[in-house]
């Protein structure tokens, strides 16, 4: 029997060449992932976001006004902070109001979202000075739309030490 040797040479170099060239089964690469820092917010409601509120006249000579409320104002939050720096949403008006007092609280958050949700403050009286409504605010979504998020309540209320300088107005 003759043998080739020629061409078995040349299966056993070819052989050898696909067993050491060959990759193996794993292999390692870097994934790196860049997550920004974000802070939205959002003024969703039931119905609308404008909010008339109407003092109700007294119904007896020497009453005061009485106070008016609304509850429908959602804030719906985005955030994502670095670590370590959580946000606060502040709260002021831009003109004083003679003889109303207009006070805004948030509720606890709740809703649909996830995350880690700040703490609100007790009810604030607004002026024209920037007052923390809710603090501590970390990386969370809220969810979006009314009934998620903080929900806000105004109220207006007489300010008896300056109730010379409220001036009524018809709708």
């Amino acid at each position: 029997m003759k043998i080739n040797f020629k061409i078995l040479a040349t299966l056993l170099i070819l052989g050898f060449t696909l067993i050491f060239c060959a990759d193996d089964n794993k292999d390692i690469h870097t994934i790196r992932i860049v997550v920004p820092k974000v802070a939205l917010l959002d003024i969703e409601s039931e119905n609308t976001r404008n909010i008339t509120l109407k003092m109700v006249a007294p119904q007896e000579a020497g009453d005061a006004l009485l106070s008016a409320s609304d509850d429908r104002i959602w804030l719906n939050v985005t955030s994502i902070v670095e670590s370590g720096n959580p946000r606060d949403i502040t709260v002021r008006i831009d003109e004083p109001l003679d003889g109303i007092d207009l006070k805004v609280l948030s509720e606890s958050y709740s809703g649909s979202g996830v995350g880690s949700w700040g703490t609100p403050q007790p009810m604030l009286n607004l002026n024209t000075a920037d007052q923390t409504l809710v603090s501590g605010i970390k990386s969370g979504e809220t969810g979006d739309g009314a009934f998620n998020g903080y929900n806000i309540k105004y109220v207006a209320e007489s300010n008896n030490s300056d109730f010379s300088k409220i001036a009524g107005r018809s709708n």
